[in-house]
C-alpha cells in the first residue's frame, strides 16, 4: 500500500526593480547552477540557483503544512536579503509569468529552457518547448515533488489525474494568468522522480503567500484522499481542456459536480 506522503518543491521566482516596475534577470544576482546548487549558509536539504533568467531553490521534503511554509518563506526571504544587497530596489515577484525587457535577455543562459523534458499524463512523449521560448515571455513554476511508500509508474500516473483534477482544476479560478502555458504549464505536467513524481502544472503565483500554499497543500492532500478511496474523477480529456484553455465556467461546474474543493479549505487572498 501506499502512505508516508512526503512533499518538497522547487519553485521559481523573479526579481523585480520596484522603482523601474520591470523585471531583471537573476542571472548576475543569484549563485548556483542547475549542476551545482548554491547551499553556503544554507541548512541541509535547501539550494539555491538560477534557471534561465529566474531565481529556483529547493526545500527538503516534510509531512505537515506548517514546514512546507516555513520553508518556502524562508527562501523567499533569503533571496530577497540577497538581491536588496545588491540593489535596494529590487524584490521578489512570485507571479506566474512575465514580458521581459530584451536588455534582460542577452546572457546565453537567458536562451536555455529546460534542463531535462517533462511529460504529460494524456499523451506519450516528451513535451516540447513552444515557439514562445524566442519571445521576451518568460514564466516562473512551483513545482511539487510527491514522495510515497513503494511507488511505482502506474499509481503515480494515477495520483497525477487525482491531482490534476484536485490541485489543477481549481487553481485556474484565482491563477488567472493564460500566458504561461504558452511555454510551460499545460494540464499533467510531470517527471518521474526516484521518490515518486514532480507535478509541474501550478505557477509560481501559488507561493505568493501563506494562505495561497495552504490552499494548494489542502487540495493536495484531498487529491490523494481521494486517489486511496478512489472518487470518481471528472473525464480526464475534460480536465486537460479545461486547465489549457483556463476554462473558468467548466472549472466551476467541475468542482461543484466532483467536489473538488473542501468546503472548509481557505481560500487564497
Amino acid at each position: 500500500m501506499w502512505g508516508n506522503y512526503t512533499i518538497g518543491s522547487d519553485p521559481e521566482l523573479f526579481i523585480f526593480n520596484r522603482k523601474t516596475n520591470k523585471v531583471v534577470s537573476a542571472i548576475d544576482k543569484i549563485p548556483g547552477y542547475k549542476d551545482q546548487p548554491f547551499t553556503e549558509g544554507l541548512p541541509e536539504g535547501f539550494g539555491l540557483q538560477t534557471d534561465n533568467i529566474l531565481a529556483e531553490f529547493n526545500i527538503p521534503p516534510v509531512d505537515n503544512v506548517k514546514d512546507f511554509i516555513k520553508h518556502i518563506e524562508f527562501m523567499k526571504d533569503f533571496i530577497r536579503e540577497r538581491v536588496q544587497g545588491i540593489n535596494t530596489n529590487l524584490d521578489v515577484l512570485c507571479q506566474a509569468s512575465s514580458q521581459v525587457p530584451a536588455k534582460e535577455l542577452k546572457h546565453p543562459q537567458a536562451r536555455e529552457f529546460g534542463c531535462d523534458p517533462d511529460y504529460c499524463i494524456y499523451r506519450e512523449g516528451p513535451n516540447e518547448v513552444s515557439a514562445a521560448a524566442r519571445t521576451n515571455l518568460r514564466s516562473a513554476g512551483f513545482h511539487v515533488h510527491v514522495g510515497y511508500e513503494n511507488h511505482n509508474i502506474d499509481t503515480s500516473m494515477l495520483m497525477l489525474q487525482y491531482i490534476d483534477a484536485y490541485v489543477g482544476i481549481p487553481s485556474i479560478i484565482y491563477d488567472t494568468d493564460a500566458e504561461r502555458r504558452k511555454l510551460y504549464g499545460k494540464a499533467g505536467c510531470f517527471r518521474l522522480t526516484k521518490y515518486g513524481f514532480e507535478y509541474r502544472t501550478l505557477s509560481s503565483y501559488w507561493i505568493g503567500s501563506p494562505k495561497r500554499m495552504q490552499f494548494i497543500w489542502n487540495q493536495l492532500m484531498r487529491a490523494l484522499n481521494a486517489f486511496e478511496q478512489r472518487c470518481i474523477l471528472p473525464d480526464s480529456f475534460l480536465v486537460r481542456d479545461t486547465i489549457n484553455n483556463n476554462d473558468v465556467q467548466t472549472a466551476n461546474a467541475l468542482i461543484e459536480t466532483y467536489s473538488l474543493i473542501d468546503p472548509e479549505n481557505i481560500i487564497p487572498d
